[in-house]
């Protein structure tokens, strides 16, 4: 978290919580409840199913955080460790 979010208002964060997640999600629900008209030009997320969205977006949630969790258990350590492994050579250079 950076500083500036840490000053902010618990309003605040609810308020840009609301304007990000859910207007779009509102939009989605009230386009797709539009009229049944087919001649009226819609927008694309006018004709997306709500359930199908919210399915990809699972999926792709689910894929990212699996994919932080792997880089976070299994390569950052790696990298951590040869750079340690690095400089204690380094010193042990240094020292001799």
């Amino acid at each position: 978290m950076s500083a500036r979010n840490k000053s902010d208002c618990a309003v605040c964060r609810i308020v840009r919580t609301y304007l990000l997640i859910a207007v779009p999600l509102l939009a989605m629900v009230g386009f797709s409840s539009m009229s049944g008209d087919r001649e009226v030009a819609s927008p694309w997320f006018a004709r997306v199913e709500l359930i199908s969205f919210l399915a990809a977006l699972a999926v792709t949630s689910l894929v990212a955080v699996v994919a932080f969790k792997a880089y976070e258990e299994f390569w950052a350590p790696k990298k951590k460790r040869e750079k340690l492994e690095s400089l204690v050579s380094q010193l042990r250079e240094d020292g001799e």
